[in-house]
């Protein structure tokens, strides 16, 4: 990308554990281009914490990169475990010390979210035995 849009300075970064499993990698990356789909104004990419790529850091240079300015990471993980306390703490912090004009900003865990209960109500509601 040459030149970056003034819409796409503004980039979500969805980042997720990781796995061996390609598939399951895949999926992330699927998603991530439906959330794309769901806000074309904004840079919408993925990141693993380990066992696949890309890694965090290597996503959040890849934005700054491309031209972001603002950057919101989603974490895709259902609680607060070691790495969304310990790990993506530091991680952030040593981003803001490589890209000081950044703003880059976490939001909590999807399994925070309350809307969770209803989907899980809504996917039992709707099964066939």
């Amino acid at each position: 990308m040459s030149e970056t849009s003034s819409a796409q300075r503004r980039a979500l970064l969805i980042v997720d554990h990781g796995t061996r499993n390609a598939e399951a990698n895949m999926r992330l990356a699927a998603f991530a281009e439906q959330v794309a789909s769901a806000r074309p104004e904004w840079r919408v990419t993925h990141a693993h914490m380990e066992l696949a790529q890309p890694d965090m850091p290597t996503a959040i240079d890849a934005l700054v990169a491309e031209g972001a300015v603002e950057i919101h990471i989603h974490l895709h993980f259902l609680s607060a475990g070691y790495h969304v306390r310990e790990t993506i703490p530091e991680l952030v912090e040593a981003a803001r010390a490589r890209h000081t004009q950044i703003d880059i900003r976490v939001f909590a865990p999807i399994g925070e979210d309350p809307r969770l209960v209803d989907i899980v109500i809504d996917q039992i509601d709707r099964t066939d035995y």
